[in-house]
């Protein structure tokens, strides 16, 4: 198998290499989209064949390198070092091991050493002791010395399991966790294979992920691990020990044991509070009874161990996911908006970014001369003062709990009545409206500069679909129909410098609170009949702004 493991946004991700040939890249067509500003639209690609994978770079602005070497074309290796421009990828070659469960059934082989987790932790003395005098010298009985030699073991595998316990915490994503896991069961026993299989989440089914040889081999093949004993590890919560895998029944046939001479092997579950994700084993092929009743205890204490690292990995990974997710929302909603969504668990509020019809007021708010006020500015001052701009007026969005759409130049567009409905759509839209005229005032008086910035804006209701829409590889929220052009027309094409327009629909959602100017009939474009528009001039009365839903 082979991978891509890379790291975005402060998550770690892993790309399998399932085609023949992969793309990378900024833009949206590539199989592996990376948005870091050193890498090219189309920046290299990933050819895979017989032979391996090795990589092109598609004659990218700021290069490809792979170990530090800048290349053109080159072969991958596992464990090699890749750099798309300034962005580091690590390509992994995992052995295609195939882990199969051997339904050849049969009692458990005489010698084989059965322990109950319950009993394993106890007997390697991690259970909690009430305090006690020393004993003294004088006080020695028969059996002293046997008890002595229990706590050294248990000293040791104290501080073996000390050990272990700190390279899994500083061991975050889910991969690195199952690689430490195997490393750190090879350096405590002499295991030659080893292997780790986890439940796929919400299934029954054991899935293979880790592999390891103690020497570098070219074994390759089935591994078979027999029913009987994944049945009694799991649903027994016990620890198995095969002291002589050929002498036993149940693998008789089995062409793995003979190939890869199998004689000792233990198996263990990956338990964490009562709760069963997977199974570890290892076997050796170097003599009967290569493992003892103490590898065994330490094994289980391992694994124990391991499988709090990986449910704790896979909490990692679901919470930097959940705030990648709560990030893209928030570029959209308000905070309030954004905790509705994530909090969200019926049926009814589930899916509520998937495309669907909605009644909603739409508001479009564009500056008035920005583009030849612009060209007199520096590009690093005309970002500056449109960022000072959007944040005040997306304050006054959010306050009225507005679901921003996007930014289109020095144009914003909000919608108010999606992702939840907001019986009073209209009525917020136009506050905000007003307040973002009012906001504006106050910033141009604040200004130094002398630069005045006036605006524009455009306010329609009516229905349309709402939800995320775009490409698979990337979906924005927004809202599409003919009252979104309606609103954009009457911004454009209607609205002058200060002035708030809004369409007959909207009109007839307001309950008279706002002073309101007839503009009479007025021809739109791309409209057939002429439209009774209206322009707001100001809230009858204070302004009260709208409770968060």
């Amino acid at each position: 198998m082979f991978r891509l493991i890379y790291e975005e946004d402060g998550t770690s991700r892993v790309f399998p290499i399932v085609k023949d040939e992969i793309s990378l890249g900024r833009a949206p067509e590539n199989d592996v989209v990376l948005t870091n500003f050193t890498i090219s639209r189309l920046h290299a690609k990933i050819v895979k064949d017989l032979k391996g994978c090795r990589i092109l770079d598609q004659s990218s602005r700021n290069g490809t390198q792979v170990n530090g070497q800048p290349v053109t074309v080159a072969p991958l290796r596992d464990g090699d070092g890749i750099l798309l421009g300034k962005f580091p990828i690590r390509f992994s070659a995992v052995l295609d091991e195939k882990v199969v469960v051997d339904e050849k059934s049969g009692d458990l082989a005489p010698g084989t050493i059965i322990k109950p987790l319950s009993e394993l932790l106890p007997s390697l003395g991690l259970e909690e002791k009430p305090a006690s005098e020393p004993r003294k010298a004088a006080d020695a009985r028969p059996g002293q010395k046997m008890a002595e030699a229990h706590e050294d073991r248990g000293a040791k595998v104290l501080r073996i399991l000390s050990r272990v316990a700190e390279a899994l915490i500083t061991t975050q994503p889910v991969e690195e966790v199952l690689r430490t896991v195997m490393d750190l069961v090879f350096s405590y026993l002499p295991a030659h294979r080893g292997f780790l299989m986890l439940y796929e989440p919400g299934t029954t089914q054991l899935v293979p992920k880790i592999v390891k040889y103690r020497h570098a081999t070219k074994e390759t093949g089935e591994i078979s691990i027999s029913r009987t004993i994944a049945d009694r590890v799991v649903k027994d919560q016990v620890a198995i020990l095969t002291s002589d895998a050929k002498m036993d029944d149940r693998f008789d046939g089995v062409q793995s044991i003979m190939l890869h001479n199998i004689r000792s092997a233990m198996y263990a579950p990956l338990w964490n509070k009562g709760h069963v994700i997977g199974i570890i084993s290892v076997d050796s092929p170097i003599q009967a009874g290569a493992f003892t009743q103490a590898d065994l205890e330490l094994f289980s204490a391992l694994a124990n161990f391991s499988a709090v690292a990986i449910e704790q990995a896979r909490l990692n990974v679901k919470i930097q996911e959940e705030q990648a997710r709560r990030t893209r929302l928030e570029r959209y909603f308000s905070p309030n908006v954004v905790n509705r969504i994530t909090n969200a668990k019926d049926s009814t509020t589930g899916h509520l970014i998937d495309v669907q019809e909605r009644e909603v007021t739409v508001l479009f708010s564009d500056l008035v001369g920005f583009t030849s006020m612009s060209e007199k500015m520096k590009p690093q001052e005309v970002a500056r003062l449109l960022n000072e701009y959007f944040t005040e007026m997306l304050e006054i969005v959010f306050t009225y709990d507005g679901t921003l759409d996007k930014y289109i130049g020095d144009c914003v567009m909000v919608v108010f009545g999606a992702p939840f409905e907001q019986p009073d759509h209209a009525d917020r839209a136009v506050k905000t409206a007003i307040e973002m005229r009012e906001r504006l005032h106050e910033f141009n008086q604040n200004r130094s500069d002398g630069l005045r910035l006036r605006a524009h804006t455009g306010i329609n209701s009516g229905k349309v679909m709402a939800g995320d829409i775009g490409s698979h590889k990337r979906k924005e929220y927004t809202v599409i129909g003919d009252t979104v052009n309606l609103a954009a027309r009457l911004e454009s094409d209607v609205a002058k410098a200060d002035q708030i327009i809004i369409g007959p629909s909207t009109h007839d959602l307001l309950k008279g609170q706002y002073e309101l100017k007839k503009l009479g009939k007025t021809a739109v474009r791309s409209i057939e009949k002429s439209l009774q528009l209206y322009e707001v001039l100001e809230t009858k009365g204070k302004t009260e702004k709208t409770p968060a839903a």
